[in-house]
C-alpha cells in the first residue's frame, strides 16, 4: 500500500493542474467537525503560551525547520506585537491530563512588516499597494502523535485561523509560506495561489519556501464552486463556511469575563519568567542566562528567534 501511494504521488507531478486537483479532491479523506476531548481555541495565560512554544519548538527541530536550542521555545519577533494572536489545540485524555497537539500564531501587517518580509517583501508589497488588509498565519505545528494519518486535528485548525482572520481581523488576504512538499494541500485542496518562490528561506533553517496567499473576500466563492457538490463530510464549503465545529471554542472573543490574558511583549516577558523558574530552566540558565526581552533587543536576535 505505501509502495502505492509512494507510486501515485510521484505520478501527480507530471498532470495537468485541473486534473490534478481533481483527483487529489476525490481523494479527500472525512472531515470531522467535534472530536470527543479535543479543543481549539485561542491561547491567553502563560501555561497556554508556554505549550504552544515548546511543541512549535520541538517539531520545528524534528522537521528540520530549527536547530535546538538551550531555551526549548520558539517565539519570533512578531509575537512581540500585542494583536498577534496564538492558537492552541488541545487534548484532555480520559485522566484529566491536557496535552497540547496543534498550534498556529496570526501575525497582522503594520509597521513591523509580516514575517514573510525577509523573503517575499517585493511580493507581499503588490498586496500593500494594492490596499489590501493582510495577515499571516505562520508558527504552525501539529503533534506528530495525533497528526499521521488524522486530516481532522490541521483542517480544524485551520477552520480557526480562517474565521478569525476574516470575522476579527476582517483580513482582505490570508498569507502564509510552506515547504515545497506541502504544495499539494495549500494550492489543491485549501485553494491558495502562488505568489513567490526562494530556494533558501533562513526563517526556516534556508530550507526552500513558497509563499502562497488566499483572497479571503472570494474564498467562500472558490470553495462553493470547488465543493459543493461533494458528500457533506468532503465538502470543505460546508466544513469552513456551514458547519458549527463544538471543538472550536471562541468564548474569549465573544466577551468571557473573568479571565486575564496575555498579549505581546507582555506575554513573552511571562513566559521567559515562568520558564526561568522551571527545573528544566536551571541547566540552560547556568549556560546560557535567560534576560527577559527589552522590544529594542528583539531585531538583534540570532534569526529572528528567542531561544
Amino acid at each position: 500500500m505505501n509502495i502505492l501511494n509512494s507510486l501515485s504521488k510521484s505520478l501527480l507531478c507530471y498532470l495537468s493542474p485541473g486534473f490534478r486537483k481533481q483527483i487529489v479532491r476525490a481523494a479527500l479523506p472525512t472531515f470531522e467537525t467535534n472530536l470527543d476531548g479535543i479543543t481549539f481555541r485561542p491561547a491567553f495565560d502563560t501555561e497556554d503560551y508556554t505549550n504552544c512554544f515548546r511543541l512549535l519548538h520541538d517539531v520545528y527541530v524534528g522537521a528540520g525547520f530549527s536547530n535546538p536550542s538551550r531555551i526549548p521555545l520558539r517565539i519570533v519577533p512578531h509575537h512581540s506585537d500585542p494583536k498577534s494572536r496564538v492558537f492552541l489545540g488541545s487534548l484532555t485524555d480520559n485522566s484529566g491530563e491536557t496535552v497540547p497537539i496543534y498550534t498556529a500564531s496570526l501575525f497582522p501587517d503594520h509597521e513591523q512588516g509580516l514575517p514573510m518580509d525577509i523573503g517575499f517583501k517585493r511580493e507581499v508589497d503588490v498586496l500593500r499597494n494594492q490596499g489590501h488588509n493582510l495577515v499571516e498565519v505562520g508558527c504552525l505545528a501539529s503533534h506528530p502523535l495525533y497528526r499521521k494519518g488524522n486530516k481532522n486535528i490541521p483542517m480544524l485548525g485551520n477552520r480557526l485561523i480562517w474565521w478569525y482572520a476574516a470575522k476579527i481581523l476582517q483580513a482582505d488576504d490570508l498569507l502564509i509560506t510552506v515547504h515545497p512538499k506541502y504544495l499539494k494541500i495549500y494550492e489543491d485542496i485549501l485553494l491558495f495561489e502562488r505568489i513567490g518562490w526562494i530556494s533558501s528561506y533562513s526563517y526556516v533553517n534556508n530550507n526552500p519556501a513558497v509563499a502562497l496567499r488566499l483572497n479571503l473576500k472570494t474564498m467562500a466563492q472558490k470553495y462553493k464552486k470547488a465543493y459543493a457538490q461533494k458528500p457533506t463530510k468532503k465538502n470543505l464549503y460546508h466544513f469552513f463556511f456551514e458547519a458549527e465545529p463544538t471543538c472550536i471554542d471562541l468564548s474569549l472573543e465573544k466577551g468571557k469575563q473573568g479571565v486575564e490574558r496575555y498579549y505581546g511583549l507582555d506575554m513573552i516577558n511571562r513566559v521567559l519568567a515562568a520558564y526561568s523558574q522551571t527545573t528544566e530552566a536551571q541547566t540552560a540558565v547556568s549556560e546560557c542566562p535567560l534576560t527577559l526581552v527589552k522590544k529594542a533587543s528583539l531585531p538583534k536576535v540570532d534569526l529572528g528567534y528567542i531561544g
